[in-house]
């Protein structure tokens, strides 16, 4: 009698958890789709989301299932990327933490996210906020606002940063538009190019970005021949799952398909 008693609640343990992960997961992508620009992490949230809600409905059946033959290696193979997953994760977040600025730097680039209309996104805030927390105590810096206009925004981020900026009480002086960029190594190839007609070489460059997106800037950074410090920005924590999740895919990507700048 005990062992099936303490079967039985290890089932209802994981069916419940399935289930809430799931809803957790759900709402999660369906406030990001209501509140902020749709990308392909809402997406790949949405999807989870549904997977672990079949999974919880159907726990007892997908097990049998799931026991033998071909299915128990399908088992194991979602089971081992669901912990790589997480591991990458991991990876990507340790790293963003580690900030290697001087604020000695000549410049510091900050790349551009989501804008909601004219209104920065509060990841994009993130970064502004900690751009301008670096301005303070490297007063002779350039602070570069990188970004074009995408979908969903009336005008380029670029020109949302330096309003945001500005709003904050950073001297427009300081401030270098790049408005034409539309993905991450865009944001350093036309910044660097920028930045080549106001200094002679050598100059010194730093770039900040949420922690999940430092690992793969700096690898762009480095491709289009800059070599800069970092300085990661927080994250609200209910755009973390989105975020990590894409970064990942993202990461992956340029493993396997490199860029050519």
């Amino acid at each position: 009698m005990k062992g099936i008693y303490d079967m039985t609640g290890k089932k209802s343990f994981w069916k419940t958890a399935f289930l809430i992960l799931s809803a957790l997961l759900l709402l999660n992508a369906l406030y990001l789709l209501l509140f902020s620009n749709y990308h392909s992490g809402i997406l790949i949230v949405f999807f989870l989301g549904v997977f672990f809600l079949v999974r919880g409905l159907f726990y007892e059946r997908i097990t049998q299932l799931t026991r033998r033959g071909v299915f128990l290696w399908l088992r194991i193979c979602v089971y081992a990327g669901a912990c790589l997953t997480l591991v990458f994760c991991l990876f990507l977040f340790f790293y963003g933490q580690h900030d290697t600025v001087t604020y000695k730097e000549d410049v510091l680039i900050v790349l551009g996210a989501g804008v909601h209309g004219e209104r920065v996104s509060a990841p994009l805030a993130c970064r502004l906020d900690a751009a301008f927390l670096y301005a303070e105590k490297n007063p002779s810096a350039l602070i570069v606002v990188s970004g074009g206009q995408g979908p969903q925004e009336d005008i380029p981020e670029a020109l949302a940063m330096k309003r945001y900026l500005e709003a904050k009480g950073l001297s427009s002086s300081r401030i270098l538009m790049e408005d034409a960029s539309s993905s991450t190594v865009q944001n350093f190839l036309y910044s660097k190019a920028l930045l080549d007609t106001h200094f002679e070489e050598p100059y010194s460059v730093a770039f900040v970005t949420n922690g999940f997106h430092i690992y793969r800037a700096e690898q762009y950074a480095l491709q289009v021949g800059l070599t800069p410090a970092h300085l990661h920005a927080a994250l609200p924590w209910y755009s973390m799952p989105v975020n990590y999740l894409r970064e990942c895919l993202a990461v992956l990507q340029v493993w396997i398909f490199p860029k050519k700048v």
